[in-house]
């Protein structure tokens, strides 16, 4: 049953934008604000340590540490050492060959207790050469900064200066550096660029790596300024970088080619002297010296190897992606699979990442684009489940309000009104389960054969009909195309091909003499399938055999051929011949007359039945037509009848035209048989009365006689064929004139009846459906 309202379709989302475009907006929205603002502060700095802990490389053996360790502290004592243990050390670098020797320690104030060491330490660094010396940032007062500098006789013994400072996140990790500082027009490198410019290596101030600062304003002179801010591309954990202990070198017991062309960087990494930084590659029990912070800069600087934070325009776009791809898989897929398509874009996120650090050197925040996937997957389910439940609910009230599903859905029970929606889904598809099987066998049960197609004209369903008039089960027949099974075995029945169908497929439908290859008479009925929303879903076609209605039809043409010219001729020459008889002498004229109303009687029969006939089955025209031309046309023609009877027909019609849709020349004849059988049943010297009136959206004709009347028990079947009453009449007939009438009334889509009080007249009333004008 097909319901009185469309049934709404689930919203099935085809693209991201949809439905559901303001929650995956949203979704979109937050994440790229959180990558914007560089992440969700500590948590990630941890989550990017992570990925930073499997950057890792080797370190070029061109890069010692030279390890102020215990061992080294157990040997020479406490700290800090005398400069002329430093002087000594030198002393033994400067035949060795070292590249560049960075000597990382602050030597700011004169030794007091030693005067003597100062000027021996500036002494060695001259004869090594290339010795870098550190400096720093200080604030005596806590609000001018001052460069801390070594002592001039050391600053004028050094091949250069740079500053040693590492930048703490806020969690305290060390993790990135400021290339160039200092204040006014004085500006430090890194201590470890000062060691490659020492060493030969140089880089060009113009592409120094790290992120630019703008120019200093006039009125910052005093303001301490960083420039070119860069990732500490760490290496890996601590002691990645080759060390050789200093009281070992002082003692003289590392091979001088150990040493020779080597960038030699000397610096406390015993523990007590608490010079370490936490660092993503560092444990958690352990500290990376700075010294080996400052070795894995000069490494990477050397290598070539650049790590830079993602800008915020960056980790947006890293972390609305994932979102947005999660919620194509989300809104395309099935559950399942969207489930697994992020995981394996949590898995991607956290290569993808990595992949940027290690490729292109840049540092994305990868929390927000994690959390937006983590949170993405609940989300859309609760409100997809909220949307299914409401769903459900408002596509079951309007199923049953429509009437697809007859029985009531089961009563509310316990659970949720998921539970409660979908025991009522339960019961509505055990329902149309059933419906469907009943369509099904109505199908079958039917003798012809009946496809469903769809819209591109392929058969859907076909029912058992159609599988024997085709030779092919029912499976076999689906997904067939229509043109291609109609094709080689029908024509029309002139035995010209089908015409194009393809209009009839898509919606106006039509119907088809057409006759198969066994010269089976069929017609082949197209309708258009529409769907509850009012759209074109395919056709239902059908073949109906009408080889046994074809050959009535045929029998029946043979039958009023033999009455209509075999029966009649006959009868015509009787009648000829009684005339001639006549002309002869000695004939009785009472047996002639006998005969004579015989074969006249005869003769009325073949025409009232062939005329019967032709009003129940030939088709006939019709035109517009003034029912008052029909009524005096009809009284016209027998006059000659009623004026031999002394019978006055009257005629009464309005003054303006009453149309009607007929056919002329039927109707009239009709309207001629009552005034006939008026004529026929009332007395002599009497009236035939015949009206003609408008009531309501029909036009009434009626014919009162003034006979006997009908009695009211012989009115229902008094239209039938061969029916005669028991009144008297003038002339005897078959019993067809009324037959006709009904016939004729009938296929004008009108009514016959007859009235009147019995012995008093009949009445009879014609009532036709009105044209008006304009139609």
């Amino acid at each position: 049953m097909r319901p009185s309202t469309p049934i709404p379709s689930l919203p099935a989302p085809v693209a991201v934008f949809g439905r559901w475009g303001l929650f995956w907006g949203a979704m979109l929205l937050a994440a790229a604000l959180a990558g914007f603002a560089n992440g969700l502060g500590r948590v990630d700095l941890a989550l990017t340590d992570q990925i930073a802990a499997l950057d890792t490389r080797p370190v070029s053996p061109e890069v010692l540490v030279v390890a102020i360790d215990e061992r080294s502290l157990a040997a020479l004592g406490r700290w800090p050492w005398r400069r002329a243990v430093h002087a000594a050390l030198l002393d033994q670098l400067s035949t060795q060959g070292a590249r560049a020797i960075g000597l990382n320690l602050l030597l700011g104030d004169a030794d007091a207790a030693h005067p003597g060491d100062d000027e021996r330490l500036a002494g060695a660094m001259r004869r090594a050469g290339r010795v870098v010396l550190p400096m720093y940032a200080q604030w005596p007062d806590g609000l001018r900064v001052e460069p801390a500098l070594p002592l001039p006789v050391l600053r004028e013994a050094a091949h250069g200066l740079g500053h040693i400072h590492v930048e703490l996140d806020d969690d305290g990790v060390a993790r990135s550096v400021f290339l160039r500082e200092g204040a006014g027009d004085q500006r430090w490198d890194h201590w470890v660029l000062a060691l490659l410019a020492a060493g030969g290596e140089a880089v060009d101030p113009a592409r120094l790596p790290g992120a630019r600062r703008g120019a200093a304003p006039a009125a910052d002179e005093g303001v301490w300024r960083r420039d070119h801010h860069a990732l500490i591309p760490y290496a890996g954990p601590p002691q990645q970088v080759a060390r050789v202990s200093y009281i070992d070198l002082l003692e003289g017991r590392v091979p001088p080619e150990q040493l020779q062309g080597r960038y030699l960087l000397i610096g406390a990494t015993a523990a007590s002297l608490g010079n370490g930084y936490a660092t993503p590659m560092a444990s958690r029990d352990s500290l990376m010296p700075g010294v080996e912070v400052s070795a894995q800069l000069l490494d990477a600087l050397r290598q070539g190897v650049h790590r830079r934070a993602a800008t915020p325009w960056e980790n947006a776009a890293f972390s609305a992606l994932p979102v947005l791809l999660a919620a194509l898989a989300l809104t395309r897929w099935p559950p399942r699979r969207a489930l697994w398509s992020l995981l394996g874009l949590v898995l991607l996120v956290a290569v993808s990442a990595w992949l940027l650090r290690r490729a292109a050197g840049v540092q994305v925040a990868p929390l927000a684009a994690l959390l937006g996937l983590a949170l993405a997957y609940p989300a859309w389910a609760w409100f997809r489940l909220d949307a299914v439940v409401r769903y459900l609910g408002g596509e079951f009230r309007q199923a049953q309000r429509g009437g697809v599903l007859a029985a009531p859905l089961p009563a509310t029970g316990g659970g949720d009104p998921l539970d409660h929606q979908m025991r009522a889904m339960a019961s509505g598809v055990q329902q149309l389960r059933a419906l469907q099987r009943l369509v099904h066998d109505s199908l079958d049960s039917l003798g012809d054969a009946v496809l469903v197609l769809d819209d591109q004209g392929r058969v859907r369903l076909a029912n058992a009909a159609a599988a024997r008039y085709f030779g092919d089960a029912e499976q076999g027949l689906r997904d067939q195309p229509l043109l291609g099974l109609l094709a080689a075995r029908l024509t029309l029945a002139d035995r010209s091909p089908l015409p194009e169908l393809r209009a009839a497929l898509q919606g106006r439908g039509g119907q088809w003499h057409v006759m198969d290859a066994q010269r089976r008479d069929l017609v082949l009925k197209c309708h258009p399938r529409l769907s509850v929303d009012g759209r074109l879903d395919g056709s239902i076609v059908s073949l109906v055999d009408i080889s046994s209605v074809q050959q009535a039809q045929r029998q029946r043409e043979e039958a009023l051929r033999f009455l209509s010219h075999d029966m009649r001729a006959p009868q015509s020459a009787i009648l000829t011949l009684l005339e001639l008889e006549r002309l002869e002498p000695g004939a009785d004229p009472r047996v002639l007359e006998r005969i004579e109303a015989h074969a006249r009687r005869a003769l009325a029969l073949a025409e009232d039945f062939v005329q019967l006939a032709r009003a129940q089955s030939d088709a006939f025209e019709t035109e517009a037509v003034d029912l008052s031309d029909v009524l005096i046309d009809a009284a016209d023609r027998h006059w000659d009848q009623a004026r031999a009877l002394s019978v006055e027909i009257l005629t009464e019609t309005p003054p303006a035209p009453s149309w009607c849709r007929a056919d002329r020349e039927l109707l009239t004849r009709a309207v001629g048989n009552l005034i006939d059988n008026a004529l026929k049943y009332g007395p002599r010297g009497g009236q035939v009365r015949c009206r003609l009136a408008r009531e309501g959206e029909r036009h009434v004709i009626t014919v009162i006689d003034q006979g006997p009347g009908v009695a009211p028990e012989d009115r229902a079947d008094l239209f039938d064929p061969f029916k005669r009453l028991g009144r008297e009449a003038r002339t005897r007939g078959a019993g067809l004139g009324l037959a006709f009438v009904q016939a004729v009334v009938a296929r004008h889509h009108g009514s016959a009846r007859v009235g009147g009080v019995s012995g008093e007249g009949a009445e009879f009333r014609l009532e036709l459906p009105a044209l008006e004008v304009g139609e």
